[in-house]
């Protein structure tokens, strides 16, 4: 008898955890579908395509303006570097010059 009693508590309680596991099963596919709806809302919603081709937008205009500064430093690099020959030039002039002297 007693194993009888205890055979149908642990049905029950397999009952019972089967029932929670499909619920809660349930529960989490409902979520899902909750979820993904929400975001086909969110990325249908015309603020957001607006925000996101905004933000696009100046993302490009960020990168045209470093690339155009980038080409001006290069330009004024090159400068520079023209500068500093021409200068290391007069000091070697100035050098030999004075060496010649003495």
């Amino acid at each position: 008898m007693r194993v009888l009693a205890v055979a149908l508590a642990c049905l029950a309680i397999t009952a019972c955890s089967k029932s929670t596991t499909a619920d809660l099963s349930h529960d989490v596919k409902d979520a899902g579908h909750e979820l993904k709806a929400e975001a086909v809302k969110i990325k249908t919603d015309p603020d957001v395509r607006k925000a996101d081709a905004d933000a696009k937008k100046v993302g490009h205009d960020i990168a045209v303006s470093v690339k155009e500064a980038a080409a001006d430093a290069k330009v004024e690099a090159g400068k520079a570097d023209e500068k500093a020959k021409h200068a290391a030039d007069d000091v070697k002039h100035d050098v030999k010059d004075d060496n010649s002297k003495n």
